[in-house]
């Protein structure tokens, strides 16, 4: 049997810190084949997004089906969707595969501050709560407050936790915050129906860029490979882990 694929649906970071580069060896890591289609092209480096273009929608469209309809998706990760037409696009093809995992990684914009998606910010938030509605969201704090219209970013680990059953009240399949932006130890919260878990690491020294992209796109590949939501979970944030005491001493080069 040929080996299960990943469907990553993000923009294309050339420098290879994140994006689909980035989601691409993630998959590759956890053992998966990597399917990459570009939502948008992008003027970056590893220190700053400059400016980008959304990619055409039919482009994006066909592409999707095409992999669906001959690869073996056994898994999809979205994360950067540019506009309303690519999201629209998007959720029409994905709501014909409801027998697949997905994972929606809500970026809204970059870690330079730039938004990632052509319109207000509200829209992009429906957008993309749109497209969880029957996926695993996996927000960081900042990405959890705008989705919830919080006022301020979860503050603690308990804010983390509360923060991922309001996204399942909200109506997603499952969400995990990532507390990476917590002060002290970093605290990530699963929450999925009526039950939560937290999971507690140690902080690297650091920053690195793509850590979100690599956490969505290893934790597709290990649902892609049948592991049960928590092993997968656990397992992407080891891969995580490794890049982030590779590249976490301010060493950005990207692996490709």
């Amino acid at each position: 049997m040929s080996t299960p694929c990943v469907l990553a649906i993000a923009g294309l970071d050339p420098s290879g810190g994140a994006g689909i580069l980035a989601d691409a060896e993630a998959i590759r890591a956890m053992g998966a084949r990597p399917l990459c289609v570009p939502t948008a092209l992008t003027v970056q480096t590893t220190r700053a997004v400059k400016r980008w273009e959304p990619v055409s929608a039919a482009l994006v469209s066909e592409s999707i089906h095409a992999l669906l309809l001959e690869e073996n998706v056994r898994a999809i990760k979205i994360g950067m969707i540019g506009d309303a037409k690519i999201a629209e696009a998007v959720a029409k093809l994905i709501g014909t595969r409801r027998d697949l995992p997905i994972i929606v990684d809500p970026v809204l914009q970059s870690s330079s501050g730039v938004l990632l998606f052509k319109g207000k910010l509200e829209q992009a938030r429906d957008a993309y709560l749109s497209l969880a509605n029957h996926a695993l969201i996996t927000p960081n704090l900042l990405e959890a407050a705008a989705l919830l219209d919080l006022p301020r970013q979860p503050q603690d680990a308990a804010g983390v936790e509360a923060a991922a059953r309001a996204l399942v009240a909200k109506g997603v399949r499952a969400a995990l915050v990532k507390g990476g932006h917590l002060p002290g130890e970093p605290v990530d919260a699963l929450a999925m129906g009526g039950a939560a878990e937290q999971f507690v690491g140690t902080r690297i020294p650091g920053k690195v860029r793509g850590t979100g992209c690599r956490l969505a796109s290893a934790l597709a590949a290990g649902l892609a490979l049948e592991r049960p939501l928590r092993d997968a979970v656990i397992g992407a944030r080891a891969l995580v882990r490794e890049h982030l005491l590779q590249f976490g001493s301010g060493n950005l080069r990207p692996v490709i």
